[in-house]
């Protein structure tokens, strides 16, 4: 009896270990907020790095004089040959700092916001209509407080010779005090429903995506 006790007990001891390591990798912790803003951050930048010449161009086509029937091509073309292919790249230093400051904003916004009003944070588990109303306000919330970041970004980007963006803010402040750094709030605000319907599909394409995986026989917590 002694002896078949003893060998129960070792059992029972590995079968406790084997359930807590399966409760540890079932109970994986969060990221915090800011972890989760600083690689939005780092995402955002190397887009904003990488996108740059072609916004530089989108935006040098949308402001011509009227009359200009330029399409993108010859606009690339005669910047190029004006200003070299480092044209391309003019006001880079500006955009970078306002694409910071707009993306860590929104996902601190986001992470708080989400981890305040719900249980499931942004997931599929928290109902579609209250994940796009977040969503939404936390993107209006972002504007109200980038919007000044995004003005002295887009002049500066535009103005030959990009000054910076100090020199930038201190002349639109010169011409037109503080409400000219909040020229087109009302329109970014609106225009906020694009991006949060697009964050809030992903989710749910996301939560689609994972079924499929679980109905295929993979586990539910490395299908998510």
């Amino acid at each position: 009896m002694a002896q078949d006790e003893l060998r129960r007990a070792p059992t029972f001891g590995r079968g406790n270990s084997m359930s807590l390591l399966v409760n540890t990798s079932f109970s994986r912790k969060k990221p915090s907020v800011l972890a989760n803003a600083l690689s939005g951050v780092i995402s955002a930048v190397l887009a904003e790095v990488v996108l740059f010449p072609l916004d530089t161009v989108k935006l040098l086509t949308q402001t011509a004089e009227a009359g200009d029937s330029s399409g993108f091509l010859s606009v690339l073309v005669r910047l190029v040959r004006e200003r070299g292919i480092q044209g391309l790249y003019g006001g880079l230093g500006t955009s970078v700092v306002k694409e910071s400051v707009h993306s860590f904003n929104y996902w601190m916004w986001h992470g708080m916001l989400f981890r305040r009003l719900t249980k499931a944070d942004d997931t599929a588990e928290t109902p579609t209509t209250k994940r796009l109303l977040i969503n939404l306000l936390a993107k209006q919330l972002n504007w109200l407080c980038t919007v000044p970041f995004e003005v002295v970004a887009s002049v500066n980007q535009l103005t030959p010779g990009s000054p910076g963006f100090v020199v930038t803010a201190l002349a639109l402040y010169r011409q037109g005090g503080i409400a000219n750094f909040y020229r087109g709030l009302f329109i970014s605000l609106f225009l906020a429903i694009n991006p949060a319907i697009m964050n809030t599909l992903i989710t749910t394409l996301l939560r689609f995506a994972a079924m499929m995986k679980t109905a295929a026989g993979m586990d539910y917590e490395d299908a998510r």
